[in-house]
């Protein structure tokens, strides 16, 4: 190679080497320039959606006046009966209604309309606040009304005659029913009802028997003497729903064991505790020879009704007299 083609090998390499070394700067300065824009156009976000914690906000509680309590409210409390009566406190709780069919059981063939008012009571004592719960003044001015204005009171055996068309509905017919067994059924509603010759139908749950806070056998031996229908209202009160099959069938009739053997009576009429039941309990009640069960669903008992869903009005401790009175309409 000469010494001028030496000298251009050298010039153009050089020239490459140079024009890299360019390219790699501008590079560098491009890439820190486009980093620089990015973060002032758009910083990374931390934690864009913040995390909101569960508040409980304060019940605001309204009085309202006896007369103007909510219907509904009427329609839906229940009583959770206790084990005993220095822990006692009167839990009234709202309860769905279970969906059962009418299929298990066919409706009595009554041609006239019936239509009876059966009211559904619990506690007879002074505890305010608690719905289920009406005082013994409260009881006595709602059974004076009814004896004023010409009321029957009926016994089991009267309801289920007239129901089943044996015998005509009397004018003002109504049937009282007391849920649980409570003690003060006895010493407070039973002296009421029997001042007005007034007839009643008490649903026990014979495993809360003798308890102190609830009738003992030989209380309700009494009230049975003195006109009170005794039925059964499951062994121990538990919502039946939530039992399987056998320890439904347990429920229900060592409840209606208990009763006979202690009373005497039969003892086929149930009442479900907490108004629950399903398909289950209705094939239950059949299959042992059950007759008829009492629900809380709200209004009127008619034939039209499946015997084993027959409704009740639930009696508002706390509302009043008027109240009252709207319910036998």
């Amino acid at each position: 190679m000469t010494t001028s083609n030496w000298r251009f090998t050298l010039i153009i390499g050089g020239m490459l080497i140079a024009t890299v070394f360019i390219w790699i700067l501008a590079s560098q300065s491009i890439s820190s320039t486009q980093m620089a824009v990015d973060s002032r156009v758009d910083p990374p976000l931390q934690d864009p959606i913040p995390h909101i914690k569960e508040q409980h906000l304060p019940v605001l509680s309204l009085e309202i006046p006896n007369d103007e309590l909510p219907k509904q409210q009427e329609q839906t409390i229940l009583m959770t009966p206790l084990a005993a009566e220095t822990n006692a406190t009167l839990t009234p709780t709202a309860t769905p209604f279970a969906t059962v069919k009418d299929s298990v059981y066919s409706k009595a063939s009554i041609t006239a309309q019936i239509s009876i008012p059966v009211l559904n009571y619990h506690s007879v004592t002074v505890q305010p606040g608690n719905t289920a719960a009406i005082t013994p003044a409260k009881l006595e001015e709602q059974m004076q009304y009814l004896a004023d204005h010409g009321y029957k009171t009926l016994t089991l055996n009267e309801f289920i005659d007239i129901w089943e068309g044996r015998e005509k509905p009397k004018a003002k017919a109504i049937l009282l029913t007391f849920d649980d067994g409570y003690k003060d059924n006895y010493t407070a509603a039973l002296p009421i009802l029997a001042k007005h010759n007034f007839r009643a139908t008490m649903f026990i749950s014979p495993g809360m028997v003798e308890d102190g806070y609830f009738l003992n056998w030989e209380e309700i031996k009494e009230m049975h003497k003195g006109g009170w229908d005794i039925q059964p209202h499951g062994m121990t009160h538990q919502n039946l729903t939530q039992l399987n099959t056998e320890k439904q069938t347990f429920e229900i009739t060592e409840a209606r064991r208990q009763i006979e053997k202690e009373l005497g009576i039969p003892a086929d009429v149930y009442c479900y505790p907490f108004g629950e039941r399903n398909q289950t309990t209705l094939h239950i009640l059949k299959e042992h020879g059950f007759r008829y069960a009492f629900t809380i669903d709200q209004g009127m008992a008619n034939p039209d009704q499946n015997p084993f869903l027959i409704h009740r009005l639930f009696v508002n401790g706390e509302a009043g007299l008027n109240s009252f009175k709207a319910l036998l309409k």
